[in-house]
């Protein structure tokens, strides 16, 4: 079992490290300072996440279960601020990648979840799994702000 926990933490890792590098990209590429400012914000939640992960005691977990912690950090898009965007088509064009890795990182990982034999590993992927559609949502919503 814990082979298996190991092995499903450090494919969550790289995918969650993959995440993060790609949202501090997009803040860097965002030609507008809200987009910059929203990936930036996003980058740092999933460094949270990393962090986490990196931490969890996979002995203490077979022992006394799963015990994981996540922290939702706010993200404030006012939509005034997000209406004055002078590059919606390349804001867009960058959400809609954005969206598309949340979405790939959420079925990768509600598929570990359904088929996973270890309740522990069940319930952890599951955790991460919402946490990315907490991630989708916020895409979404910005996405709808810019029209």
């Amino acid at each position: 079992m814990i082979s298996a926990l190991r092995g499903a933490v450090y494919e969550a890792l790289k995918r969650e490290e993959e995440t993060f590098r790609m949202y501090e990209r997009f803040s860097k590429e965002a030609k507008d300072k809200v987009l910059r400012d929203f990936f930036s914000a996003m980058a740092d939640d999933v460094k949270g996440d990393i962090h986490t992960l990196k931490n969890l005691n996979l002995h203490s977990i077979i022992k006394f279960g799963l015990s994981i912690k996540f922290q939702v950090r706010t993200c404030l898009i006012e939509e005034k601020t997000a209406a004055s965007i002078t590059d919606k088509a390349g804001a867009k064009e960058i959400l809609k990648l954005a969206l598309d890795e949340v979405n790939t990182d959420i079925e990768y990982y509600e598929h570990i979840a359904e088929h996973s034999l270890f309740p522990e590993v069940k319930r952890m992927f599951r955790i991460i799994a919402d946490k990315e559609l907490e991630h989708k949502c916020k895409i979404k919503a910005f996405e709808d702000i810019i029209g």
